[in-house]
Formats: C-alpha cells, structure tokens, sequence
C-alpha cells in the first residue's frame, strides 16, 4: 500500500466517522423538532377546541353556530380534521375535513371511557392519522330544563394525516444521507490530489535517488523552496552524500597513499635482491644484503600493521581494559625508555602532577601514544633543541604535553596532520623521512582511550601536542566507564 493511499485512507475514515456522527445528530434534533412541531400544532387545535366549550356544574356547553373554525388550512403539515361528539354519541359539531372513517373513530372513542390521550398510528381510509382526543364531563349533571348545546359530557377529537410529515422526514433521511455522502466523494478525491501533489516530491526524491549510480558521489537531489520537512530531508539525504563522498574520497586517498608507501620498501628490497644477484657474492656481503632487507622488511611490517590498525572500525573494535594509572609515576618510570631515543639527552620531564594523580588509561597504549609524540617531536626538530614532556591537571582532566622547537606546521596543514598518509608542506620540503601515520595512530588510540589529542603550532617556532585523559577520582567512576 503506498503512502498516498495510506494518508488517504486515515483521511477519508476520520472524515467519514465525523460525517456520519453529525448526520445522526443533526438527523435526530431535526427530526426531533418536525415531530414536536406536529405534535404541538395538533395539541394547539385540541386546547383551542376545548376552550370553547363551557363546563358548568350541572352541564357543558358547545354553542354549533357560533364555531367555525379551520385548523392548519395554510401549514406545511396539512389541514386538521376535528369533531365534537355529545351525549349519546351525538355529533354536535364537525369540520367541513372531517371525513367519514374520521367520523367513525371518533364514535368508537366515545364510546369508550376514557378521558383523554393521543393515538399517533392510526390508519383512516388508507392513510396514517395521529389523534387527539380529551373528554369534558359536567362535575354533577342534570337532565331537567336542557337546552340543545348543552350535555352530560362531550368528547373533543381532532386529527391530522401524517403523510406530509412522513414525507418531510423522508426528504430528511435522503438529506442526511446523500449530502454527506456527496460531501465524502468530494473530499476523497480533492483528498487524494492534495495528498499526491504533497508527497509529489517524495516520489521526486525516489526517483533521483533510484537514478544516482553506487560510484556517483556527485550527484545530490533537487531542494525546492518551499522550507517544509521535505526539503529539510532533501538537505539532510544530500548532506548525507557529502559524508559518503567525503569518506570514499578519504578511503580512496588512503588506499593510493598506503599503495604507495608499501610500494617504496618494495621498491628498496627488489633493487637490494637484483643487485645481490647480479654477480656472485661474499658471505659478508650476503649477510650486510639481509641486513638491509631486514630493516626494510620490519619498516614494511610497521606500515602493514599500523595500516589494520587505522582501518579497523572504531565501532567495531574492542575496547581497550582500561585502569586507573598514576601519571607522576607513569612519566617517571617512562624516562628510563627514553633512552633509546637518538637525541635523549634532549628530553626534558617536567612533571608537575601531584603523586597519586590517577588517569584511566591502558599503559601499553598511553606508551606507544607519547613515544609517537617524542619521536615525532625529535623528527622535525635540530639536534640539541629542547624537547619537552609535561603534565598538569585542568578541568577534570590529566594533560601530557610534548613540546619541540622545531619546524613548527602551517595554519592550512594543522587541521590534516591526523589523517593517515599526511604530511606538512615543510616536511616535505625538509626531506624528513616518515610515512605520515605516526600522529594517526595516536589520535586513534587517544579517541579509544576516551580522551583527545590536539596541536598547537607556531612556524618555525616549533609545537605543543596536548593529551588529554579522564581522570579518575574514585571507584565509581572506574566501574562506569568499565562497565562500558
């Protein structure tokens, strides 16, 4: 089922719900009123009848002459027929509409002994009549000395067909059922193009996507003006190209970037072996040619395996066991490794941590993290030029900085110096050897590690890369981010 015929639908069946409610309500307060209108017209008549008649002690009085009247000869319903009956069932006085079955049943009520009520069915000549009746009886009658109009008791009817009322209903029924349901029609199909032309770019949207290929990253959907939700899903769809394009573009420069640095090792120890066959050698010469492809070989082990380490997903990786460490005497401690350092007596310690100052960290990991610092801060700066490790505390968090005087990295180059492969123009430059991975290795393990890496640069002034690490306060907090 689409999305069209689905909003459509709810549409259509609250609309339908509302409609129907309101015709049953208007259908029954209408219908409600014609009847007590009828109903009151008709009792009207009777009142207006047995006010006439005079009721005394010893008799009533209907003077025939004096009382010709016509009920309901200009109403909508329809004339109403009426019929005074007396003593011994004695017609005293009829309308000129009174027909004969009307006559007829107004003998057998007086015939009765009942004094008053309404029947609302009953059918004379083939033709449904409501009646009212009322019977006016003298509280002690005498017979002596009567005049003509004047009875024991009379009986009081009157009547009207109910066929123009029935009709009036019946136009009614037809009203409160084709009117709505016209009303339906209309709206399911001015509904439906409302829905289709407001989901019309939704189905553009679909299209253009169908249309981009898997290796088109260019290509981005049409954003309309209209500033609803839908355009803000073409925004946020194309900015989601943006990222794929950015991370196929970045993938694709690691791949050529890493293509090319496995491609040099390769390169020296092809070259290394070519020459070592050319001719006939010594074992001393043989053993200083695996010598060099030795160290060749470990350089290229050492980009294999930094390169799995950068393309293993971080949400896929496991995390690190992290425990609490004492940085004062994790950097004390780390001085004695220091030493195989070319440059070590350029390394200077400034430790100004307190002792007991706890960062939860991995000590393998944190190791490899500023032993990458140190030896990149050896790398681009001279020989004799301070280089310096040091630690503070700030805002929760434990800081190791690793300071040279070197080269220093541009504004353009610093916000690209943890990319895998990435070099400085100065670097480059210089000549210094490297292969660009060492400071994405280290932003990667500081990231896993839950904490952050961050560069500042002055050219030709030298650097200051800051660690930051979590510290740890108490138990707790070890447990939570254990627990992670």
């Amino acid at each position: 089922m689409t999305l069209t015929t689905r909003v459509s639908a709810f549409f259509l069946a609250a609309l339908a719900g509302a409609l129907i409610i309101y015709s049953l309500v208007f259908y029954s307060v209408t219908s409600r009123q014609i009847h007590f209108q009828f109903d009151r017209e008709l009792s009207g008549a009777l009142h207006s009848l047995v006010a006439a008649a005079e009721v005394e002690e010893t008799e009533v009085k209907w003077q025939p002459l004096e009382h010709s009247i016509a009920f309901g000869s200009l109403d909508e319903f329809g004339e109403a027929q009426w019929i005074v009956v007396g003593d011994q069932q004695l017609v005293v006085e009829a309308s000129p509409t009174a027909t004969p079955t009307f006559r007829s049943r107004a003998m057998e009520l007086a015939a009765l002994t009942v004094s008053s009520g309404t029947i609302r069915n009953s059918v004379l000549a083939s033709e449904p009549t409501m009646l009212m009746y009322q019977r006016l009886r003298a509280p002690r009658p005498a017979s002596l000395n009567r005049e003509l109009d004047e009875f024991d008791e009379v009986l009081v009817v009157v009547g009207r067909a109910t066929v123009k009322r029935d009709a009036m209903l019946g136009r009614l029924t037809l009203l409160v059922i084709l009117l709505p349901l016209a009303a339906w029609l209309i709206a399911a199909l001015l509904g439906r193009w409302l829905v289709r032309q407001a989901l019309r770019p939704v189905s553009a949207m679909s299209h253009q996507a169908r249309s981009i290929a898997g290796s088109d990253f260019q290509a981005r959907l049409k954003i309309d003006d209209s500033g609803d939700e839908l355009a803000e899903l073409s925004s946020t769809f194309n900015r989601l190209l943006d990222r794929q394009q950015a991370a196929f573009d970045q993938q694709r420069r690691f791949a050529g970037d890493a293509a090319h640095e496995l491609r040099s090792p390769l390169t020296v120890l092809m070259g290394e072996i070519d020459v070592t066959l050319r001719k006939p050698r010594t074992q001393a010469e043989y053993q200083q040619t695996l010598s060099v492809l030795r160290t060749h070989c470990r350089s290229l082990q050492e980009i294999v395996e930094s390169l799995l380490f950068l393309a293993r997903n971080e949400a896929d990786a496991t995390l690190p066991q992290l425990q609490p460490i004492d940085i004062h005497t994790w950097l004390d401690e780390q001085q004695h490794s220091w030493k195989h350092f070319p440059r070590v007596n350029d390394l200077n310690l400034e430790n100004h941590v307190a002792a007991g100052t706890e960062a939860l960290a991995t000590p393998s990991l944190l190791t490899q993290i500023i032993s990458n610092l140190v030896a990149n801060a050896l790398k681009y700066s001279e020989p004799g030029t301070p280089v310096t490790i040091s630690s503070e505390t700030h805002g929760g968090g434990v800081f190791i900085h690793v300071i040279d005087r070197g080269c220093g990295i541009e504004a353009d180059d610093r916000p690209h110096i943890f990319n895998p492969f990435f070099r400085s123009r100065e670097a480059r430059n210089l000549g210094i050897a490297g292969n660009g991975l060492g400071l994405a290795i280290a932003h990667r393990i500081a990231r896993t590690l839950g904490g952050e890496l961050s560069c500042e640069s002055t050219p030709g002034q030298g650097s200051r890369f800051s660690l930051r690490l979590p510290q740890h306060t108490d138990s707790s907090d070890f447990d939570s981010r254990e627990g992670r």
